[in-house]
């Protein structure tokens, strides 16, 4: 049979070019999409939205993933109900999201009925606006909910208004970007001040009896923003409120770490009744969460 030299040309596959999209994630180390760039801006932070077949939507901020409309549900959930499931049940009613312009975490948090009022302060008013034409599913069941406030603004400048104002809320949940790690002259991250303990210090004030939760990236590439959020939290909070949990989310690659400031007893014992329209959020999953691998416990305390 003679060999095959020459093909035929692929079938056009509708509009737009495919790109190969690279995420760099450590050295020498990258994360490859292939799909269709669908959106693409540069204003406060460079965004983009890539289609992929299997991952389906990707939000990029800054060149980082920051989810897909396959997976985010786990992401959303773990930082949300476990918190929530920490305190006791119907103790939470007010909830300030920092960041969290994607509406996940307040579709969330708008599942428990005992919820008065849900604040997201995200200082890119873009966020929102890009959501709701391509990642409908992350919006709360009801997007015109009356206990939802949208406040485009500098969550830390927001922070420190209510803290002169006295407002107090019994959980506040840090979702933002990554943080960077470079030094003072490189271009910082929109995020850089949620990290800082100036920050908790404020949150502190505004949340005396309640819970303070923050995602701290994927410790196995990240292991530095981990441990200096860890830092943070036990010097403004003190070691014995102090609980690190993890969930694994697929398109992050590993284990993605949130630390949590949780004032009640045995946070890893669920004290609520969970919604019912969950994907990935059980009390099963809500106890393992807390079990961590013995490399992450050794770093965690200095080993």
């Amino acid at each position: 049979m003679p060999k095959e030299i020459m093909s035929p040309t692929l079938v056009s596959e509708g509009k737009g070019v495919r790109v190969l999209f690279g995420e760099f994630v450590n050295k020498d180390y990258i994360y490859g999409y292939i799909g269709r760039i669908i959106y693409g801006h540069s204003a406060l932070q460079n965004i983009y939205i890539i289609e992929n077949s299997f991952w389906g939507r990707m939000l990029f901020i800054n060149n980082n993933l920051q989810f897909t409309s396959r997976d985010e549900f786990i992401y959303h959930e773990a930082l949300v109900h476990i918190p929530f499931q920490s305190a006791p049940e119907g103790f939470i009613k007010k909830v300030l999201i920092c960041g969290g312009g994607d509406y996940g975490c307040a579709r969330e948090v708008l599942k428990y009925g005992q919820v008065e009022e849900v604040l997201i302060v995200d200082i890119d008013p873009l966020i929102p606006r890009l959501v709701e034409e391509y990642f409908p599913e992350l919006l709360p069941l009801d997007p015109k909910d009356k206990r939802l406030k949208l406040i485009t603004a500098d969550a830390y400048e927001v922070v420190k208004n209510y803290v002169s104002e006295g407002k107090t809320f019994e959980l506040v949940i840090i979702d933002s970007t990554d943080p960077d790690i470079g030094g003072p002259e490189e271009i910082q991250e929109l995020s850089h001040a949620l990290y800082g303990k100036d920050f908790h210090e404020m949150l502190r004030k505004i949340c005396p009896e309640g819970v303070i939760v923050q995602q701290c990236g994927t410790p196995f590439t990240m292991k530095n923003i981990l441990l200096g959020v860890q830092k943070i939290f036990t010097e403004v909070y003190g070691k014995d409120q102090v609980y690190v949990y993890r969930a694994n989310v697929p398109s992050f690659g590993s284990d993605n770490a949130y630390i949590m400031r949780c004032p009640f007893k045995n946070p890893q014992l669920p004290k609520g009744t969970p919604p019912v329209d969950v994907k990935y959020y059980t009390h099963e999953i809500h106890t393992a969460s807390f079990a961590l691998p013995k490399f992450w416990v050794e770093a965690l305390n200095g080993e």
